[in-house]
């Protein structure tokens, strides 16, 4: 059976990484903690990370990075048919997403910042940090149904109200968000070159909520699963799209820690790769926003241009994870930059 993939084009990137950055001596101040900066850098490669300042909230981040990926993309806020939200830190009550409301999706909040009141609006949710991945394949498969022609996708993250600042790994996660906008393409245009996606819930309490509603993440575990599964994904993505690494532009590896980011390089032998971009050191791990936050600061700051071809890779809660190669703007065609 041949199954209908319409193309689509990832037209706009925009992100949002609120106030100043929070630097590693806001942790080694905290004796509980007993760090200090050299070990956080060493466990985890971030020396700054951002938090949303006092009264502020995920969709505040949020309205910022979509407002930027709409005028990136040339669109105003009537042209959405569809908004998916994402986030790993939103919780009911103790960290919802918009003041004055109790819940947690992202989606239909963005919708009434933007005034994109046409727009059908749902969360991709429970992936945690693929939730790119997981929204952009969402997206793909309604381009072209019902009458959709642009999808935005916005994710957003706000860490700080659920970090239990006694345990270590609290250094590493970071606040803000990013917006991806996806468009319907023509057939020789089409810039999702390759998506592929799994779940393995045998490790499913690696990630849990404790009894305070503070995020609890099994470290160990994760260290020891991902890069495998993250280089097997990587691998079978290139292969979907026909592609070798050479053909790749740039290949932007889920921000989650940076011995985790080195174990991939080595299982995909590109561990000194020029073309690898890392933000993790000034921003941390932002769960759903680590891939298209970075993706997005590299094409504002000129480093992506039209018709670069990107590989990524993710993981998140479940354990989720999947990798995508992709074109950001028109595709070139098959040869190199």
């Amino acid at each position: 059976m041949t199954l209908f993939t319409p193309p689509v084009l990832l037209a706009g990137t925009g992100h949002d990484f609120p106030g100043e950055p929070v630097r590693n001596d806001y942790f080694t101040s905290r004796p509980e903690l007993d760090v200090d900066d050299a070990w956080i850098m060493r466990h985890t490669g971030v020396a700054a990370r951002h938090y949303a300042p006092e009264g502020e909230r995920h969709v505040d981040m949020a309205e910022r990075a979509a407002r930027q990926a709409l005028a990136d993309a040339g669109l105003e806020p009537g042209d959405v048919d569809v908004i998916l939200g994402t986030s790993a830190t939103a919780r009911p009550r103790v960290n919802p997403t918009s003041p004055g409301n109790n819940y947690m999706d992202v989606a239909l909040p963005v919708q009434r910042r933007l005034g994109a009141r046409q727009a059908m609006c749902m969360d991709v949710t429970g992936v945690a940090c693929a939730g790119f991945l997981h929204a952009s394949a969402v997206a793909r498969g309604l381009i072209g149904t019902a009458g959709h022609r642009t999808v935005l996708i916005v994710c957003a993250e706000n860490p700080k109200p659920i970090l239990n600042l006694s345990y270590r790994n609290s250094v590493l996660f970071g606040g803000g968000a990013a917006a991806g906008v996806w468009r319907s393409g023509t057939d020789g245009e089409n810039g999702m070159h390759a998506v592929t996606l799994h779940s393995d819930a045998t490790h499913y309490d690696a990630f849990d909520i404790d009894e305070h509603d503070t995020m609890v993440m099994k470290g160990k575990i994760v260290g020891e699963l991902a890069p495998g599964v993250l280089a097997d994904a990587t691998r079978r993505a290139l292969r979907q799209a026909d592609v070798g690494l050479d053909d790749i532009d740039w290949i932007i590896p889920h921000q989650g820690n940076i011995n985790l980011i080195h174990d991939v390089q080595d299982a995909l032998e590109i561990r000194d790769d020029k073309r690898v971009l890392l933000n993790i050191e000034r921003r941390g791990n932002t769960s759903s926003v680590s891939v298209p936050g970075c993706l997005s600061e590299y094409v504002h700051d000129g480093t992506i241009t039209p018709g670069d071809r990107i590989l990524t890779m993710a993981i998140g809660r479940g354990f989720s994870w999947g990798a995508m190669v992709f074109s950001y703007g028109r595709p070139r065609g098959p040869e190199r930059r």
